[in-house]
């Protein structure tokens, strides 16, 4: 998990900021979803899912409701480590929305998606998770060996 930030205070990138506006106990609660989301229980739709439609299946969104109010972190699926770990998946939260309604905007996506393409996003990914060609997940064709005397 990862919020992405950029220099220029980019419109509708507020997601670290929003999340950091919850009182304590929400950002405890997003958390535990985020937890949820990383130890692999994809299932749980009510807290978190990706989008099934097409050119839309790598943004992902994680959910709460307060009050008939819809919080919504709208971020994308990403592998910086393609190479030595091609199960690995880093989820960039771009944006937050509050609203009254619970579907999602196709908008919302497409902005999300505007950033998952653009080249300098890439790299920053890329450069806060390097590919590690001699750590524990590189791929065994890779690693040093101890040699055998």
């Amino acid at each position: 998990m990862a919020f992405l930030q950029t220099s220029d205070a980019h419109a509708g990138v507020n997601g670290k900021d929003a999340f950091y506006k919850l009182k304590e106990k929400h950002q405890d609660e997003m958390r535990s979803r985020f937890d949820l989301w990383k130890r692999g229980e994809q299932r749980t739709a009510k807290y978190f899912h990706g989008f099934d439609q097409e050119g839309y299946r790598e943004c992902f969104v994680f959910k709460r409701k307060q009050a008939g109010t819809y919080y919504r972190f709208y971020g994308f699926l990403f592998n910086p480590k393609q190479k030595t770990d091609p199960r690995y998946r880093v989820c960039i939260l771009v944006q937050c929305v509050i609203k009254n309604t619970e579907n999602t905007d196709l908008r919302e996506l497409d902005f999300v998606n505007s950033l998952r393409t653009h080249p300098a996003v890439k790299a920053a990914i890329q450069k806060e998770f390097p590919e590690d060609r001699e750590g524990d997940h590189a791929p065994l064709h890779s690693q040093k060996r101890p040699s055998i005397h």
